[in-house]
């Protein structure tokens, strides 16, 4: 009798009280998941749609998604996740996922109706702080506009006096494709409409 009543101490009742801790726990993470989602999500669009906003001031921060096709310039390296067209004909904001050093960095890309590049901004990356991060500033950014079309979509082959930043060269290719690709998005649209 002894040895049954100490295997039920020793063993079943660290497991069940292991089993009630990882239920716990999963309906804890189950509901603080389901009450900061949204959050996060108004914060995530707030935060974009100010981007578009910065990337083509003429637009007046009214934008409305395109229904267009979404280019695939590299497939799951380099593509178009969303475009937004500005409602008074401005322009659009191109939203382009590229493959960087860190991973696929996120890139805006504003464009004018005249097809000219009015700015670009990194939102999101895994890219090395103060390494990678260099071809994410503002003045390495400040390269492309103006620019309606990119020589080639290699930043190595210098076409369009663009440079790369030395040290971030994985990085500053993924900017320059993203760039590239978001004014073949322009293309493909045939403009703004």
């Amino acid at each position: 009798m002894e040895t049954k009543s100490n295997a039920s101490k020793d063993f079943i009742i660290p497991v069940l009280v292991l089993v009630a801790i990882c239920f716990a726990t999963t309906f804890l993470l189950a509901f603080t998941y389901g009450v900061t989602s949204p959050i996060i999500a108004a914060n995530t669009e707030t935060a974009a749609s100010e981007a578009r906003s910065a990337l083509l001031e003429e637009a007046k921060g009214e934008f409305e998604e395109s229904s267009a096709d979404c280019i695939a310039y590299e497939e799951g390296k380099v593509y178009v996740e969303n475009v937004f067209n500005a409602k008074n004909g401005s322009g659009m904001v191109v939203t382009v996922k590229s493959n960087s050093y860190g991973g696929l960095l996120t890139a805006m890309v504003g464009i004018n109706k005249d097809g000219e590049v009015t700015g670009v901004q990194i939102t999101e990356h895994a890219d090395t702080p103060g390494v990678g991060t260099k071809a994410h500033v503002a003045e390495h950014l400040a390269q492309y506009v103006d620019k309606s079309e990119l020589g080639s979509d290699n930043i190595k082959a210098h076409a369009d006096d663009v440079m790369e930043v030395t040290g971030a060269s994985v990085s500053s290719g993924a900017v320059h494709k993203a760039v590239y690709c978001a004014l073949e998005q322009f293309k493909e649209m045939g403009g703004v409409k």
